[in-house]
């Protein structure tokens, strides 16, 4: 019979899930700068879509609604299953991004949509901005063709 694996060594071993909102609007893309904090600075790591960690006990659609309006400011009012990324940034660091497509929105806090830190941009899919977040730099190819738009 199979050892059991204790919940400490299984939450240790265990990769963590992200969900990000692909917004398009006529072959454009939605994305905001992300920093990293490191210490007192705080350092530019790409460009990515509205996203963040999906919470127990939440639905990929529920944690895009909320991500969406907490990051971005953002209401999605209609959206559809995307696609995931597997995301290996190092030998600690494993995640999977899973994206939800959102061709309706409308924004809801003007301010935190019009921040400066993130500086939400669209972008045409031919042209994306050079340094994307690790899990958009997977899609890039796919939306770049107009796979999702």
């Amino acid at each position: 019979m199979g050892e059991t694996m204790s919940v400490d060594k299984l939450a240790a071993s265990s990769v963590a899930s992200s969900v990000a909102t692909l917004l398009i609007q006529k072959r454009h893309v939605l994305l905001g700068r992300r920093f990293e904090q490191k210490g007192n600075e705080k350092n530019f790591t790409g460009w990515q879509c509205p996203g963040g960690y999906l919470q127990k006990g939440e639905s990929v659609e529920q944690a895009a609604q909320r991500l969406c309006i907490l990051k971005a400011g953002i209401e999605i009012t209609e959206m559809q299953p995307g696609p995931y990324t597997n995301n290996i940034f190092s030998e600690q660091l494993h995640t999977t991004t899973l994206y939800v497509i959102a061709k309706g929105y409308r924004v809801v806090n003007r301010p935190q949509f019009e921040n400066e830190q993130f500086k939400w941009s669209w972008f045409e899919f031919e042209q994306l901005p050079e340094l994307l977040f690790l899990p958009l730099t997977f899609l890039a190819p796919d939306i770049k063709s107009g796979c999702y738009g």
